[in-house]
């Protein structure tokens, strides 16, 4: 059974000693994070808009959530096989 043609894996094997393919890809690494930069938007804080009342409804509800001092210490039912004890 072969996998893969000769001609492929030979070109692969060329490929790893090469420094050209090394350069591109940072260089295509270094492009991406210009991109990611420049597209991030700034968040509104105007307290009016859609998105910064579903932003204050999540605060509220984490808010809630680990303001709740026995939140991590509740006890939790373990579960455990019958036959733990034989």
């Amino acid at each position: 059974m072969e996998l893969s043609s000769s001609e492929a894996i030979r070109a692969l094997i060329a490929a790893i000693g090469n420094p050209v393919v090394v350069v591109q890809r940072r260089h295509v690494v270094g492009d991406a994070a210009k991109l990611a930069s420049r597209d991030r938007k700034l968040r509104c804080k105007c307290g009016h808009c859609r998105q910064c009342l579903d932003d204050a409804r999540w605060e509220r509800i984490f808010a809630e959530k680990f303001a709740d001092p026995e939140y991590y210490n509740r006890s939790v039912m373990r579960m455990a096989s019958p036959l733990t004890s034989i």
